[in-house]
């Protein structure tokens, strides 16, 4: 179902007295460039969301633990070029086919996100982050609101940290809406060094520390930053 990619699943466990399942071991490739692999997921688990079966909605609840997610500047480069923009390539009917509820309820748990740039530079890594996503399906709220909770946290280069609650509309036409706030405490500018050359900037040293918000609708993007501070700045 997937176009461009690749999944291999090392087991599966269905328990129909719960009606959920379980996957263990999955692995994600990107065809073009298939290593190292995009994902590893080392558990996965599939059941009925049964806060939203109160409501009288049959609908589903997401967890994955532990996965790693790795982008390279090769697999970024390739998915940029493609033609099949990524709303097209079949991830929510990948998703659909190993469980067929809709998804209400989405957990990350311990999750690990690196991305490698060119050159001899740090990669940008974010590790034990924990995203929690409620109501996706608009079980309990009217339209034209932000209906789902959505919170996440994780630790940003060994060291600082990220915070982020709000809300989102995740059935908003053309395209996911979200109302979010962030905090940012001790984020390591060096890592950055790749990214500020293609804009001709240096950064050699530095942490920031920042408070604002972030609104994504189909009106346009805003971007409010109510504090920022840098410490220890060297360009």
């Amino acid at each position: 179902r997937l176009k461009g990619y690749s999944v291999r699943i090392g087991h599966l466990d269905f328990h129909p007295i719960g009606l959920s399942l379980d996957l263990e071991q999955a692995v994600i490739h990107q065809t073009a460039h298939p290593d190292p692999p995009v994902a590893e997921i080392p558990s996965l688990s599939a059941s009925v969301h049964w806060k939203a079966l109160l409501f009288g909605h049959l609908v589903a609840d997401f967890e994955i633990n532990d996965p790693k997610v790795h982008f390279d500047l090769r697999q970024f480069a390739q998915e940029a070029k493609d033609e099949v923009p990524m709303k097209d390539k079949g991830w929510q009917d990948a998703v659909q086919a190993i469980y067929p509820l809709k998804i209400n309820r989405f957990a990350i748990y311990n999750g690990d996100l690196t991305y490698v740039d060119k050159g001899p530079f740090k990669p940008l890594h974010i590790t034990k982050l924990n995203l929690v996503a409620e109501n996706i399906r608009n079980v309990q709220s009217a339209e034209g609101t932000f209906p789902s909770p959505v919170q996440a946290d994780g630790v940003v280069f060994d060291r600082g940290t990220i915070k982020v609650n709000g809300n989102a509309d995740f059935l908003a036409e053309p395209h996911v809406a979200l109302d979010l706030a962030a905090q940012l405490d001790q984020i390591a500018l060096d890592y950055f060094k790749p990214i500020a050359e293609r804009y001709k900037l240096a950064v050699q040293q530095g942490v920031l520390s920042a408070d604002g918000s972030f609104q994504y609708t189909r009106e346009g993007t805003r971007i409010e930053v109510k504090q920022l501070r840098l410490d220890n700045l060297v360009a």
